[in-house]
C-alpha cells in the first residue's frame, strides 16, 4: 500500500471572471521512502496541489474534493481542527519556496523551530528547544544560530532551517516546494546533498517540486509532468527522464541546455493557457507541433503502463 495515495484532487478558485481550475482530476501515488518529483511551468498547478494536501486553502476556493489516503488514514473527511493538530506538520508538512519569506524576522530561529513541538506536542519549552536544536544539527547548523535571526544567516542557512523546521516533527512525507530556487549554484548543490543524505538516513518520503527536470533527476524516484492543472505524463524517473512520451515532457528535456553538445535548446512555443477556459480536448495541443483533429475535442486517457501518458499519440494502433 502506498505511503499516500491520491486520487481526483480538485482545487478551483473563484475570481470574478470565473472558476480558475488550478488543480483538476490530480491522481498520483507516493511509496515509503520515495521522492516522487512534480514538475511543470510556472502556474501550472504545483504550488496549489501542495496547499491542497496540506489543506492550507486560500477563502476563494470555489471547489476542493477528491480521496487523500495517507497510510492508511483518509484525510478529506477529517474536520479542519482534527487535520491542524493531528496532519498538518505531524505527518506532512512542507519546506516553503523562498526561506527569507517563511521565517519571520522578529523571532530568533531556535523558537521557530521548536514552536510545532510546543503547538502541536505541547512540549515544555525546554524539551522542544531540546529538540530543535538536534534538528537544526540534523541540517549541518551549529547550535547557536538557535539564537539568531534570519537576517543574520545566509540564504543557504536560512534554508538550511526551513528544512529542520519540516523535519522537527518527524513527518513521514515532506513536500519540497522549489526548495533551492532562489540559492547559487555551490549553495543549491549542498542543499540538493542534504536532502539525500536526510531521506536515506530518515527513510523520508518527499514530493519534490520543481520547475527544473534537470534538478529532479537529482532526488526522484518517479517523475509527475503537470501542465495546466492536470498530471500529463507519470512513471519512474528511469523510465520517464531519458525515454519521455508525451510531447510537453519532451520539451522540457529539449530545453535543458546540453553541457557535452551543441546542440542547441529547444523551446516551447506559445503560452500555457487560462486555466479559467482552458482549451477543450487536450490541454496541450494548441502548443503541441504533433497535435491533429482528436486532440483538439478530446480529452485524452492515459496510455502506457509504468509511463503513464496522456496524449493520444500512444493510442494502440495509430
Amino acid at each position: 500500500m502506498p505511503l499516500l495515495s491520491v486520487k481526483n484532487l480538485v482545487l478551483h478558485y473563484r475570481t470574478r471572471k470565473g472558476l480558475v481550475l488550478a488543480v483538476d482530476n490530480v491522481s498520483f501515488d507516493v511509496e515509503r521512502g520515495q521522492t516522487l518529483a512534480l514538475v511543470g511551468e510556472s502556474g501550472c498547478g504545483k504550488t496549489s496541489t501542495a496547499s491542497a494536501l496540506l489543506r492550507m486553502l486560500p477563502r476563494n476556493v470555489g471547489k476542493y474534493e477528491g480521496k487523500v489516503e495517507l497510510d492508511g488514514t483518509e484525510l478529506m473527511g477529517l474536520d479542519d481542527e482534527k487535520f491542524r493538530s493531528d496532519v498538518r506538520w505531524r505527518r506532512i508538512s512542507i519546506v516553503f519556496q523562498g526561506a527569507m519569506n517563511a521565517l519571520s524576522p522578529m523571532i530568533p530561529v531556535g523558537q521557530q523551530v521548536a514552536e510545532p513541538l510546543m503547538v502541536h506536542l505541547e512540549a515544555t519549552k525546554e524539551e522542544a528547544f531540546a529538540k530543535a536544536e538536534e534538528a537544526v544539527k540534523n541540517v549541518g547548523l551549529p547550535g547557536y544560530i538557535m539564537k539568531q535571526y534570519a537576517h543574520e544567516l545566509s540564504g543557504g542557512m536560512k534554508q538550511r532551517v526551513v528544512i529542520a523546521m519540516a523535519l522537527v516533527m518527524k513527518p513521514s512525507i515532506v513536500i519540497l516546494d522549489e526548495p533551492t530556487s532562489a540559492l547559487d549554484v555551490m549553495t543549491q548543490a549542498n542543499i540538493m546533498n542534504l536532502l539525500k543524505t536526510l531521506k536515506r538516513d530518515e527513510s523520508l518520503s518527499y514530493i519534490f517540486i520543481t520547475h527544473d527536470l534537470g534538478l529532479s533527476s537529482e532526488l526522484a524516484d518517479a517523475v509527475a509532468i503537470m501542465y495546466a492543472g492536470r498530471i500529463v505524463e507519470i512513471g519512474p524517473a528511469e523510465n520517464v527522464l531519458p525515454n519521455p512520451q508525451h510531447p510537453y515532457t519532451q520539451k522540457l528535456l529539449g530545453s535543458a541546455p546540453k553541457l557535452r553538445s551543441d546542440e542547441k535548446p529547444d523551446s516551447i512555443p506559445g503560452a500555457p493557457p487560462d486555466l479559467i477556459k482552458p482549451p477543450a480536448g487536450c490541454r496541450f495541443h494548441p502548443r503541441c507541433p504533433y497535435a491533429f483533429d482528436k486532440c483538439r475535442v478530446e480529452d485524452p486517457p492515459y496510455f502506457g503502463e509504468r509511463d503513464r501518458a496522456a496524449c493520444w499519440l500512444l493510442e494502440p494502433g495509430r
